[in-house]
């Protein structure tokens, strides 16, 4: 009998010392909670990153959990040790908690192997209700589109992690009309973004300022996403707009040398540069201030052919493209466009009918003749002062340059018809 009760002392004092020896067994010492972002609202991913040391180089963390029951996070580790050098081993393990609900959290952290030393005001954060994905939408501006009369351009920034999927933007009266809306042709919203709006047939837009209402929906005009009540001002004081006249080779080989370029406007240059496209350098452009208007943007290789597949033209950047056309070297290439810039009143401050002339120059046995419009030439013939044809062709383009040389000196008459039957016609002296 004193033999049984004996060996069940010893028994208890070998499993009590075992029992202790495991427990203050430790792998992973938390020594700081951190809470990323610092200072989370409901709208952020949060996440709560445990900064501590593992005890050698064969302890580890196998796994971590976190269940949030309320404003309690239970955080969970799961540990484990193997052989290893008896050496401190810094280490940060992340710990996903998701959208949280506003409100101030506690954190509770436990597991085999685990001593938490982290400040006990570490084990508080706090979630703030007071943001939405709208509010890190920012709104930049709303304006006519720069090279479309029937087109407004929304432009923003999205600041938040929501993409606002599959957007489109619709702008209200202040009687609920709609001026205009975006046809969706984006996943998302990322970082800077542009949105043409286009305006109804029909619609009657009224005088600037005026109050109106933008709205985004999402999924295809399924959701409202975010509405902006806005005094809306389409004309803002300025005199002109910043426009980017730019070259590019697409391809093919390498386009070098220097092209001439010249922007018109009824026959009266306002502009004039040079591209340069280098072997390393194979995009060139060039920034300048236009008013509203018609123009003819025209551009001359300062030298013959070269490789690639180079285009020119207009545009606001790379995010709101303008008119383009493909660099020749038998003609001038010509871009002809309509800019409206961010200000045209109702009634559109563009003529919707441009000016069409015939404007031509003869220097040195070299003529230089357009179309001040910007329309092709097409069916083009000279006639001298005997009425005899000099010169019949067809030109697709608005701007022709063509010799006199061998002409008799006299007056000439130039005449261009268009396929629907429209003439213009012009006069010029060869010395």
């Amino acid at each position: 009998m004193k033999t049984t009760t004996l060996l069940i002392v010893l028994l208890t004092v070998w499993i009590s010392w075992t029992a202790g020896s495991v427990k203050a067994q430790t792998y992973f010492y938390l020594g700081q909670i951190a809470v990323v972002p610092v200072a989370p609202t409901d709208q952020d991913q949060v996440q709560l990153q445990l900064i501590g040391n593992l005890s050698s180089t064969g302890s580890s963390i196998t796994s971590a959990s976190a269940d949030v029951n309320g404003y309690t996070v239970n955080v969970a580790l799961l540990t484990e040790n193997t052989t290893g050098l008896t050496v401190i081993v810094p280490h940060t393990e992340p710990v996903d908690l998701g959208l949280l609900a506003a409100g101030t959290y506690t954190v509770n952290v436990t597991g085999f192997g685990v001593q938490d030393l982290a400040p006990s005001d570490q084990h508080v954060f706090t979630v703030s209700g007071s943001a939405s994905a709208c509010d890190s939408l920012i709104f930049a501006s709303l304006t006519w589109a720069p090279f479309s009369d029937t087109g407004l351009l929304v432009h923003v920034y999205n600041q938040s992690s929501m993409l606002f999927d599959y957007p489109g933007f619709l702008l209200l009266a202040d009687n609920g009309d709609t001026l205009a809306q975006e046809t969706v042709n984006f996943f998302g919203i990322a970082g800077e973004s542009y949105h043409t709006l286009t305006i109804p047939s029909g619609t009657n837009m009224p005088s600037s300022p005026f109050n109106g209402t933008l709205q985004l929906w999402t999924l295809f005009y399924d959701t409202l996403a975010c509405t902006w009540d806005l005094p809306v001002d389409l004309c803002p004081p300025e005199s002109c707009t910043e426009v980017i006249l730019d070259m590019q080779n697409f391809g093919s080989g390498l386009a070098t040398g220097s092209y001439l370029y010249t922007v018109r406007e009824a026959g009266l240059t306002v502009a004039t540069g040079t591209f340069i496209l280098t072997d390393e350098q194979q995009y060139d452009q060039d920034t300048i201030c236009l008013p509203p208007g018609n123009y003819l943007m025209e551009l001359i290789p300062q030298q013959g052919p070269t490789g690639g597949q180079s285009s020119f033209g207009v545009g606001m950047g790379y995010a709101v493209p303008g008119p383009r056309a493909p660099v020749t070297w038998t003609t001038p290439s010509v871009v002809a466009f309509n800019f409206y810039s961010p200000c045209i009143e109702v009634a559109q401050s563009v003529p919707e009918v441009m000016d069409a002339r015939l404007v031509v120059s003869a220097v040195s046995g070299l003529s230089t003749l357009f179309r001040t419009d910007g329309r092709a030439l097409d069916e083009l013939r000279v006639i001298d002062a005997q009425g005899r044809l000099v010169l019949a062709l067809s030109e697709r383009t608005a701007r022709l340059q063509f010799s006199t040389d061998g002409w008799a000196r006299g007056m000439y008459f130039l005449e261009a018809r268009n396929a629907d039957g429209h003439v213009l016609t012009a006069r010029m002296i060869v010395e």
